[in-house]
């Protein structure tokens, strides 16, 4: 045993020997009172051997009858083919090609006073006399493409209301190729195919005449039953021979697992007397067996166990209570030492997650910076041209109306004005310079609000207008600020008071600004846009927390903990239950703080909730929607970075209020590593 293994388990263990403890435990699991069903020995040879060979009989068996197939369609192909071929060598070619230009008849389906029409059907019936299972037919070629003509057909003969007419039209189509291809070469399929005649396996010839030139087609038609009727009996004489030998195999192996297991048997039966501790009885038995082979050498050292397991028993006991003390002991330390790497651990997820969020953070302040300073380029080309481009569009909309007012006016100008529409033009275009002056001033605030943003990656103390990054913020925001098809506008009151600059981090504080707008349009969105559907959910939820006060009964009830009063009392102003509002103030406090508070007239929180706000990773937002660390992060830059405080006010249906305190004059980092 290791060092370590001495440190827990104490030294008098580890004077033991090892196998003395292996016994102890394997004694232990044979003993236990939950073990896996039993399976005799006999049933596993005989579920083995079942397996076994019948997988090797099956495979036998799809050798045996896939062989047996094979050679039997042979047989039947070879067959299709000696009565295809010695059917077009009967036929008469020169009578066939005189027979094939022979118009269809008009007062029956065949030419039966022809001489040579009954010659040719005699022979296709005498093909059939010859071979049963055969059924032959003629055609010729078509005019339109893969169309073939009937000629003759035994089908008239042997099944008159399944036969065709002379030269009734069939056209091969491109699934039934292989009859077309019979006018060109020797065609045969064993892969049954259905027609409106039947299902049939069939082999294609060419007719030729003596020069070689191709004047028809001769097929010979067998019944697809035919080749079922093959397999069929060759399934069931292969399945009782295979059938018939496998059991009279599994019958042999059961009367030699029988013979071969029973003193296995009853050599466990005295195992299971020992594990019940009744020894002497077990040594009598052994005493008494008469195993003359390798099962009496398992049966001496079974007995050689016993005395050694009686000799034991006692060590065993007396060192068992001191094995469960020591180990109770280590178990208690070893909870203790987990208890305290899951604390650890959970520290550094918490700190490797701000990380991450303050590195994201960094690299979008640097793409922001770089793009606001791209726009901000051509933005000032345009800005300063479009007041040159308003001056001269002034200067020629004077000269326009003095040449109006001087000269006279020519037919063909006053057409092409009315055309033109100029006098539209003369007063659309300087609405049309006025509003793009508006958008490039608006993309000059915006430039401004992401150059202000883009600060986040800034890491030295500044003074900063904290107003100037809560306006950056919500130009940034303006897009969620703007009413969708289930909600109003949001209104945003600025009550700014006269704040100074104030020495802080300024790209945290913006990320601390954003994170609270963000989540006051989340409850709003959340509130307005299914309001029933929440309301109903958050009251339910209050009533079962036992955070709920009738304020409607005792309006008195209702508790004042902001600094500036009750949240209702804080969105002041007409309707501010129907419409979405977010108020922003900002105060000068007497102590040299700044207070900054973000209230909303959204869905609120229960107690347990403002709880918990703060904690890293706590999110209401539905899986992934929300990571639970924007709250968190805001909490440690307010608290830990400014030494200030962030604190949650909020009433259920009546929305929430965020308000942090810093002080004006941040202390050096150094100072505050040393209060930390």
């Amino acid at each position: 045993m290791s060092k370590t293994g001495s440190h827990i388990w104490g030294q008098d263990l580890t004077a033991m020997p090892f196998d003395f403890l292996r016994l102890r435990l394997n004694l232990g699991r044979l003993s236990s009172p939950s073990r896996a069903p039993f399976v005799s020995l006999q049933f596993k040879l005989m579920t083995g051997f079942a397996l076994v060979s019948g997988g090797v009989f099956l495979g036998l068996y799809g050798w045996f009858y896939t062989n047996t197939v094979q050679r039997s369609m042979e047989g039947l192909q070879g067959d299709m083919v000696n009565t295809l071929e010695g059917a077009i060598a009967g036929v008469d070619t020169a009578e066939f090609l005189t027979l094939s230009q022979l118009p269809a008849p008009q007062d029956e389906p065949v030419p039966t006073r022809n001489s040579f029409y009954q010659k040719h059907q005699q022979w296709l019936i005498r093909i059939h006399q010859i071979e049963p299972r055969a059924n032959p037919y003629t055609l010729v070629r078509g005019t339109q493409p893969y169309e073939a003509l009937w000629i003759g057909d035994s089908l008239r003969v042997l099944q008159p209301q399944n036969a065709t007419s002379f030269r009734e039209s069939y056209l091969a189509t491109p699934d039934k190729t292989r009859l077309y291809q019979g006018f060109s070469e020797t065609t045969l399929t064993l892969l049954p195919y259905t027609d409106p005649w039947g299902s049939w396996i069939s082999a294609y010839g060419p007719i030729k005449n003596a020069q070689g030139q191709v004047i028809g087609v001769l097929g010979v038609d067998f019944r697809a039953d035919e080749v079922h009727k093959v397999e069929q009996e060759i399934r069931s004489t292969l399945a009782i021979a295979f059938g018939s030998t496998y059991v009279l195999l599994l019958l042999l192996v059961a009367l030699l697992a029988r013979f071969f297991t029973r003193p296995i048997i009853e050599l466990t039966q005295v195992t299971e007397q020992i594990s019940q501790g009744e020894y002497d009885r077990a040594l009598t038995q052994f005493h008494h067996a008469q195993l003359q082979d390798e099962i009496s050498q398992l049966a001496n050292s079974f007995e050689r166990m016993v005395v050694q397991v009686q000799q034991r028993e006692a060590d065993l006991e007396s060192a068992n209570s001191t094995l469960e003390e020591q180990v109770r002991q280590r178990t208690q330390e070893l909870q203790d030492n987990n208890s305290h790497l899951e604390n650890t651990l959970r520290e550094l997820k918490t700190t490797q997650s701000q990380l991450i969020q303050t590195e994201k953070m960094s690299s979008l302040g640097q793409l922001v910076a770089g793009l606001a300073h791209e726009i901000n380029n051509p933005l000032s080309f345009i800005q300063s041209n479009l007041l040159h481009a308003r001056e001269y569009m002034q200067h020629l909309l004077e000269m326009l109306h003095l040449y109006q007012s001087h000269l006279p006016e020519l037919p063909d100008a006053r057409q092409k004005s009315e055309e033109l529409g100029l006098e539209f033009i003369q007063d659309d275009l300087p609405k049309l310079l006025g509003s793009m002056q508006v958008g490039t001033r608006r993309i000059s605030e915006i430039v401004r609000s992401l150059r202000v943003f883009a600060r986040l990656d800034e890491s030295e103390i500044k003074s900063v207008d904290l107003h100037e990054g809560l306006d950056s913020a919500l130009l940034l925001l303006n897009r969620r600020l703007r009413g969708t098809p289930n909600r109003a506008d949001i209104r945003v009151i600025r009550d700014y008071g006269n704040l100074p600059l104030v020495e802080c981090y300024a790209g945290q504080m913006n990320q601390v600004f954003m994170n609270l707008l963000s989540n006051a349009i989340d409850a709003l969105e959340v509130m307005r846009e299914q309001p029933d559907e929440h309301h109903s959910s958050l009251l339910d939820k209050v009533r079962g927390s036992g955070d709920w006060v009738n304020w409607a009964d005792d309006p008195s009830e209702k508790p004042s903990k902001t600094p500036f009063g009750n949240l209702s009392s804080n969105l002041s102003g007409e309707a501010s239950d129907e419409i979405p509002t977010i108020w922003i103030k900002t105060r000068l406090l007497a102590n040299d703080q700044v207070s900054i508070c973000v209230v909303d007239n959204g869905i609120g929180m229960t107690m347990d909730i403002q709880q918990r706000i703060f904690n890293p990773f706590f999110t209401t937002k539905p899986v992934g929607q929300g990571t639970g660390l924007g709250l968190a992060i805001c909490h440690q830059i307010i608290t830990e970075r400014h030494g200030g405080t962030l604190r949650c006010t909020s009433y259920p249906i009546e929305g929430a209020e965020f308000c942090l305190e810093i002080p004006l004059r941040l202390a050096s980092p150094q100072t505050q590593e040393t209060q930390i």
